[in-house]
């Protein structure tokens, strides 16, 4: 019944229309006090409607430069196939809060990355490129490439390959000058977690 729901959200936000307990339940075909049982607020709803997302698209963890873009390669075409409800993910206020759930993973992977790529950069320079590996390699930066750029997925994930290749060549570079060099322990390599 849960999937269901969840259905009918991605068939109305598929056709353009806000979601309303009404709607949903009319698109599921179910009463809406069915809808309310299963999703009681609208940030449950919308929780629920990024775990669809992501059983559907997947959920990419990887800890290093070439981990992430075959993750990449692989996320984005896929977020093509259910654009509009990653929209609403990303538009809405209770998407933000859902998307936020897993930040602290999200931010720990990015960071691995630049570890793995450029362990010698001080705190503050390694947490700034590691907040640019996190956006690039969001659905925010898949949809903003589809936005300005007209790109779908095989073709954004291409740019934010070629993005995080040239941002991780100029880390590990800087990471590589004797003013920076080793400012700081490496972070331990269990450090996992998503960079979407």
């Amino acid at each position: 019944m849960r999937d269901r729901v969840l259905d009918g959200v991605a068939e109305l936000l598929a056709h353009g229309q806000d979601l309303t307990y009404a709607k949903v339940a009319a698109a599921a075909d179910v009463p809406e006090r069915t809808v309310y049982r299963y999703f009681p607020s609208r940030q449950d709803l919308m929780t629920a409607v990024v775990a669809w997302v992501n059983e559907r698209t997947g959920k990419p963890r990887g800890t290093t430069r070439d981990e992430v873009i075959e993750l990449v390669r692989q996320l984005f075409p896929s977020f093509d196939e259910v654009a509009p409800v990653v929209r609403e993910v990303l538009m809405s206020p209770e998407g933000l809060a859902a998307r936020l759930d897993d930040n602290d993973e999200r931010r720990a992977a990015a960071l691995a990355v630049v570890d793995d790529e450029a362990g010698g950069l001080d705190d503050a320079t390694a947490r700034r490129v590691a907040a640019v590996v996190q956006l690039l390699t969001s659905a925010a930066a898949w949809q903003a490439l589809r936005d300005y750029w007209d790109m779908d997925g095989a073709e954004s994930a291409e740019t934010v390959a070629v993005g995080l290749t040239m941002l991780l060549a100029g880390a590990r570079a800087e990471a590589q000058t004797p003013e920076r060099r080793r400012r700081r322990p490496p972070r331990s390599s269990s450090t996992t977690g998503a960079s979407r």
